[in-house]
């Protein structure tokens, strides 16, 4: 008996203390681990390196054997994917969009290297800093990273790539260079103004060059960033602007209070919503 007591004591403060933790890491914003989540490596004969991705699946996957899902692809997987995949879960739960795969994927320390566009420095302080390789990583997501996934999981045929800062600048670049590899694009924060600019007079170009480009384009900036941050991201604001096609749907929001580290955590649920208003029926012409 008395043991019995001494173990439902112990099981309570192990109850007490995993529930305090819990809400110690809500309220200071960590990273809370999901058992659910599936960590895959594959070797990439295109970077010649293997490569880690996570797989958070939706609630439905498994007892739903024949549905098909989209898939959201988000870039600095370890940091953004957690977070994306919680908010397409509230999202899809109230209706807003369909149940979704999220597919995180990391690249440590080559972050500079797969995330800057070719002709731009890896590191902008360094005037000996080599090129960045992005063409190269978005060969890697185009020809080997989605068909694999597309082979191992029930994805449907629509794609969403996110991504945050230097990942952000990855996401126009990879537009501007693969309009068709995703149906919808969610730059938050992204880093336009590295190269004095230089993605935005890509993009200008990208949108003067493509007048039958047909997606969707979601873009955002914390209310508190700096002022270069601001900056390039309002100049990209005034291109699209002047320079969007007809069929190039796009929305700008500026997230009131925001910093570069919080803003894409407060801006993915309004960038999933807004990608998903109209179903999954084609972009209507609009812009913001």
């Amino acid at each position: 008996m008395k043991n019995t007591m001494r173990i439902r004591c112990l099981l309570s403060l192990v109850f007490v203390a995993a529930a305090s933790w819990l809400a110690t890491a809500y309220w200071f914003g960590r990273e809370i681990p999901d058992p659910s989540i599936q960590e895959r490596t594959f070797a990439s004969s295109l970077l010649g390196e293997s490569r880690t991705y996570f797989v958070h699946l939706p609630d439905s996957y498994v007892r739903s054997p024949t549905q098909r899902y989209p898939v959201l692809y988000v870039l600095d997987g370890t940091s953004q994917s957690t977070h994306t995949a919680a908010s397409a879960e509230v999202m899809a739960r109230i209706g807003a969009m369909p149940e979704a795969i999220v597919i995180g994927i990391p690249s440590g320390d080559k972050r500079n290297r797969d995330y800057t566009p070719a002709g731009m420095r890896q590191d902008s302080d360094d005037a000996n800093s080599p090129d960045g390789e992005a063409a190269r990583f978005l060969g890697f997501l185009q020809r080997e990273l989605i068909p694999h996934v597309e082979r191992e999981f029930r994805a449907s045929d629509m794609r969403v790539l996110a991504g945050n800062s230097r990942g952000g600048l990855f996401v126009v670049h990879a537009l501007t260079t693969q309009p068709a590899l995703f149906d919808a694009w969610i730059a938050n924060s992204p880093a336009l103004w590295r190269d004095d600019g230089e993605m935005v007079k890509r993009l200008q170009r990208f949108l003067r060059d493509t007048p039958d480009a047909r997606t969707r384009l979601f873009l955002s900036l914390g209310g508190a960033e700096n002022a270069k941050m601001t900056q390039a991201y309002r100049q990209a604001l005034a291109v699209l602007r002047d320079e969007a096609p007809r069929g190039l749907q796009w929305r700008a929001l500026t997230t009131p209070g925001a910093v570069h580290d919080d803003n894409a955590r407060k801006a993915t649920p309004l960038a999933l919503q807004w990608i998903w208003r109209d179903g999954d029926a084609p972009p209507l012409p609009s812009g913001a």
